[in-house]
């Protein structure tokens, strides 16, 4: 099917893309041929391809021709004209209630086990539903944690607290979710940052800076942490506390035009988590917490990696080190002073044994 949709992209000019063996286009609805097999008017591109098949003796029934405003794609209901993707409601009632039913505790309060196939079909489930909310992601950590390394579809496996807080999470935000809007899903480039900070973390501290605006926060770290890494969740929980004193920021100075956010990091780690929306257990609830702001502010946003060597004023911000910071800032931004605020604190954030 590629080869002829290549041969229509070329030979016919009708534009297109292929999907398994769907064929889909978009265009102006009043542009619309009559297609003398079907005895129907279809929007011309349809009509042309159709006539193309017809050439190549490719196999259709009218059956199968289907156009119109609000089209249902791999169970997703896609309409041209708000640019959405949105579940239908039969399916986020039942995707609801079969998450409801995986986690629901029996009558003696013990949360519930399931045979390890269930366990797969939930996250085949939920996975399937990331296609429309996509920043729901860190909803899946902990399953995938508990199943790993099983393989006997038949055993009986406990669904745990670490299971049943994420999976609450993600029905939390589905119910109020309206789906993706296509536009606001495109990527950008960082010069189109609404906001940029840079990151970074010691041992002694954590530290953010707004080059734009000559501002920069540094905090004690918190006393609890997951081991053994603990300064990458250190480096994690700093971008999470970004993000929340960025919505801070914006609500306190009415600029709801701050929607685009780059965040820059030199910590691998961080960055790949962020990118990814994936992290282990134990540092997933700083996924979830950014998450959380991201679609309380509808930002959107993008965590770049930055050698360690060019993240000076964070990195100095985070050691205490305030003289080199304000040298940097103040060398690089003449006449814009750098301003240091020591006196707020992360977001605190629960750590699950």
């Amino acid at each position: 099917m590629g080869l002829v949709v290549w041969i229509a992209n070329r030979r016919k000019s009708t534009p297109g893309f292929v999907y398994i063996d769907d064929n889909f286009s978009a265009m102006v609805g009043k542009a619309m041929t009559f297609y003398p097999r079907y005895q129907r008017l279809f929007p011309t591109d349809q009509a042309e391809l159709l006539e193309l098949w017809n050439i190549l003796r490719v196999d259709h029934e009218l059956g199968k021709q289907v156009f119109g405003r609000v089209l249902v794609i791999i169970g997703f209901e896609v309409d041209a004209n708000t640019m959405t993707f949105t579940m239908p409601q039969s399916k986020l009632t039942e995707l609801l209630a079969g998450l409801k039913e995986f986690t629901a505790a029996s009558s003696s309060k013990r949360l519930p086990r399931h045979p390890l196939l269930r366990f797969m079909e939930i996250a085949g489930w939920v996975n399937w539903a990331f296609n429309v909310y996509p920043l729901l992601k860190p909803a899946l950590s902990h399953l995938y944690e508990k199943i790993g390394g099983k393989s006997n579809l038949k055993a009986l496996v406990y669904v745990n607290h670490g299971i049943a807080r994420d999976l609450v999470w993600f029905r939390g935000h589905v119910r109020n979710s309206a789906g993706v809007h296509i536009l606001e899903s495109l990527d950008w480039d960082v010069h189109e940052a609404d906001v940029e900070a840079f990151c970074d973390a010691s041992l002694s501290g954590l530290g953010i800076y707004f080059p734009a605006i000559g501002l920069g926060y540094q905090s004690n770290i918190p006393t609890a942490a997951p081991p053994p890494e603990v300064i990458f969740y250190f480096e994690a929980l700093c971008v999470c506390w970004c993000l929340h004193r960025v919505a801070d920021l914006v609500r306190q100075n009415g600029r709801v035009q701050a929607r685009r956010i780059a965040i820059w990091t030199d910590n691998e780690n961080t960055f790949h988590i962020f990118n990814s929306l994936r992290a282990k257990p134990g540092y997933n609830e700083i996924l979830k917490s950014s998450v959380d702001v991201l679609i309380a502010n509808r930002f959107q946003l993008r965590v770049l990696l930055i050698p360690g060597k060019q993240n000076i004023v964070a990195d100095a911000l985070s050691r205490w080190r305030n003289d080199i910071a304000t040298a940097h800032h103040n060398a690089t931004h003449p006449g814009n002073n750098l301003i240091i605020d020591s006196q707020l604190s992360p977001p605190e954030i629960p750590v699950y044994e």
